[in-house]
């Protein structure tokens, strides 16, 4: 059996010695492994790029084994990625998280369509790098651990939102949640005023990803590779907190 599609490479892993294990995010198979032969020549040097978009054929006997791929290159994003270090550590970590938190061929159009977009903003967009705050809320939504932040889970209040429970990832009031004070999240402001990122800073976003990060790192304990994707995670956090002291 065989199918074409487009997708994102995540990751290229050497398969013997010609051959590659190719990671693709694909529009319509979702997160979808395949051999590649003959994937370190010169001609699929370019083509072969993490965060390189590709029109992919894959086929196999049977569709429960890994198959192999046959890749054209749609769009390269290496340039872009290597000239800039805040870049490339979030491609990493978004390669990363998908690989670690998606489920493999589960179909999931509208967060690759958001994926591909998060990465042409790169090039275009002044503040990208406080869209990536956007794109983790838009991957815990995906992986079913999406945050509740418009009203108060215990009073529906849309008002003096304070705190976030972190069993709930929903937001409590400053009035109902005073007296867990220690057990609760804080809620950072960027959070809750997300259209006006021109306001805030590395340190803004930073405590975005704060939040973000302890729910990931709640749901990784359930996914393979957990204590590497985390640190790769922490890569760019380290980067942006350097920027930030700059």
């Amino acid at each position: 059996m065989n199918w074409t599609d487009e997708g994102l490479l995540l990751r290229v892993n050497p398969h013997g010695e010609k051959s590659a294990v190719i990671q693709v995010f694909t529009k319509s198979k979702g997160i979808h492994a395949g051999i590649i032969k003959n994937a370190f020549s010169r001609k699929m040097g370019t083509t072969l790029q993490p965060s390189s978009q590709l029109h992919v054929i894959w086929s196999s006997r049977l569709e429960e084994h890994l198959g192999t791929y046959k890749v054209d290159l749609l769009k390269t994003r290496a340039d872009t990625l290597i000239g800039n270090k805040i870049a490339l550590d979030m491609f990493n970590s978004l390669s990363s998280l998908c690989i670690s938190l998606l489920a493999e061929r589960d179909p999931m159009p509208e967060f690759y369509q958001k994926t591909v977009k998060f990465l042409d903003l790169i090039e275009t967009h002044e503040n990208w790098e406080y869209l990536y705050l956007d794109w983790e809320l838009n991957l815990l939504t995906c992986i079913g651990y999406g945050l509740d932040l418009d009203k108060c889970v215990a009073s529906g209040s849309t008002e003096n939102l304070y705190y976030i429970s972190p069993k709930s990832g929903k937001a409590v009031s400053r009035e109902y949640g005073l007296k867990y004070d220690k057990k609760l999240l804080p809620f950072p402001i960027i959070l809750k005023e997300k259209k006006t990122y021109n306001s805030f800073n590395k340190s803004d976003l930073l405590s975005g990803l704060r939040i973000t990060g302890f729910f990931i790192k709640k749901w990784l304990k359930y996914a393979l590779n957990n204590d590497q994707t985390m640190l790769i995670r922490q890569r760019l956090i380290d980067t942006l907190s350097n920027e930030e002291n700059i």
